[in-house]
């Protein structure tokens, strides 16, 4: 066992150099001239240059691409928990071949890939007057979004011990009741992990917007910094910078959660 310690130790530190370098190399090209990077890509810069944050604060119209990103991740995320905790909810307690299909058929569309349905997606938001807002760009990802909601929530609501809904039945609790005071506490865990995974996945996603939101006022972070590469020229420090203040607030927010995730998954393994 003390052979095994070591390997394991470096084997997690080979991983966390893998995963950490695009931060590193993004934080370099941000506080690089362009002239530093054009000499060395990869080299240390001579001097901390924080103007590329202040210039790509100016040029791009950040705030605004910031707002835009918060109000799709928040409602995407809000309508992906809803759903997915009531559907999960009626599954794992429904007793009927009916609640099986439903089951199948959230589980189903994990297997066709975006990239199949996008242009029929597309041309449906298009007929439906759906481009450029953002209940339309929010309808898809929940869409995309609760299919491994679903998996996960009634996976989880299937191990929570239907003898606590029976109890609280006698006592003439309503089913609407037993699923807001009872069942929704002990949900904790799975709606930790199912806001993080959506949360990091709709801040950063890029294709999406770019087929929905066209319009410079809908524009979020990732679609924003894509219009520091031109045709004939591109920016790679001011992209970079660009890069680096909008992952610090979804960062920000994975440390906050990340408490919550451990909490839970602590008290269901003490549950159990």
């Amino acid at each position: 066992m003390k052979g095994i310690k070591p390997l394991v130790f470096a084997g997690v530190s080979v991983l966390a150099v893998v995963f950490l370098f695009p931060l590193y190399v993004a934080l370099l090209m941000a506080l690089k001239s362009a002239k530093e990077t054009f000499d060395s890509f990869y080299s240390l810069p001579a001097r901390l240059d924080f103007s590329n944050f202040s210039y790509a604060w100016e040029t791009s119209n950040y705030l605004s691409a910031f707002v835009n990103s918060v109000i799709v991740t928040g409602l995407s995320t809000a309508l992906i928990l809803v759903v997915s905790a009531l559907s999960g909810y009626a599954i794992a307690r429904g007793n009927k071949p009916f609640y099986h299909f439903i089951f199948l058929l959230f589980l189903s569309g994990m297997m066709v890939p975006f990239q199949v349905t996008m242009l029929p997606l597309y041309q449906l938001g298009k007929s439906f007057d759906l481009l450029n807002s953002y209940w339309g760009i929010m309808i898809i990802y929940g869409g995309f979004g609760v299919q491994t909601g679903v998996l996960l929530f009634t996976g989880f609501v299937r191990g929570i011990s239907r003898e606590i809904e029976e109890a609280a039945r006698i006592d003439g609790c309503s089913t609407p009741g037993i699923f807001v005071r009872i069942i929704m506490p002990l949900l904790k865990p799975v709606t930790a992990t199912v806001l993080v995974l959506n949360a990091l996945y709709i801040w950063n996603d890029f294709l999406l917007p770019l087929l929905y939101l066209q319009q410079d006022e809908y524009r979020t972070i990732p679609l924003q910094q894509y219009f520091f590469f031109g045709q004939y020229s591109s920016d790679l420090n001011l992209a970079f910078a660009y890069a680096v203040m909008g992952l610090i607030p979804i960062i920000a927010f994975f440390l906050f959660m990340q408490r919550y995730i451990i909490k839970g998954i602590a008290a269901g393994a003490v549950k159990g």
